[in-house]
C-alpha cells in the first residue's frame, strides 16, 4: 500500500510540474502566439524567439533535472511516436527548428501568424511544408 501512495505522489509532483510549464507552443493561438513571443517588435516569431521559448518549456518539464524529458516528463504527442522520448534539449530544439522551417513558406526567418495557421493545417493534413 505504501509503495502504491508514493507512486501517486510522485506522479503527482510530475503533473504540478508539468502544470507549472508554459503551455505547448502548438496550442497557442497563432496572432496571440505572436505577440507574446516577439521579443524584438518585427511583427512575427523569428526562430530564436521560439527556440528561446521551447527551451524554457523543455527545462520546465525535466522534472528530474537530466537534460532529458523521458514519456512520463513530456508525453509524446498525438501521432508522435514514442521512441521520441526520451529526448536530450538539442533534439527537441532541433525538431522545433524543422518545424519552424516547414512553416516558413516565405522563407523571411520570421513566421507570420498565418503561416503558422497555415502550417499547422498543412501538418494536421499530415502534408509538410
Amino acid at each position: 500500500m505504501k509503495f502504491w501512495i508514493g507512486g501517486a505522489a510522485i506522479a503527482l509532483a510530475q503533473v504540478v510540474v508539468a502544470a507549472d510549464a508554459p503551455p505547448a507552443i502548438g496550442s497557442i493561438e497563432p496572432a496571440a502566439l505572436v505577440q507574446q513571443l516577439d521579443r524584438n517588435a518585427n511583427g512575427c516569431l523569428d526562430l530564436e524567439e521560439g527556440r528561446n521559448y521551447t527551451s524554457r518549456r523543455f527545462h520546465l518539464l525535466d522534472s528530474n533535472g537530466d537534460n532529458v524529458l523521458d514519456a512520463n516528463e513530456a508525453p509524446p504527442l498525438p501521432g508522435e511516436p514514442s521512441a521520441a522520448r526520451p529526448i536530450g534539449i538539442d533534439a527537441w530544439q532541433d525538431a522545433y527548428t524543422a518545424r519552424f522551417t516547414s512553416f516558413d513558406a516565405d522563407n523571411s526567418g520570421c513566421l507570420s501568424a498565418e503561416e503558422i495557421t497555415q502550417g499547422r493545417a498543412a501538418a494536421a493534413a499530415g502534408g509538410a511544408r
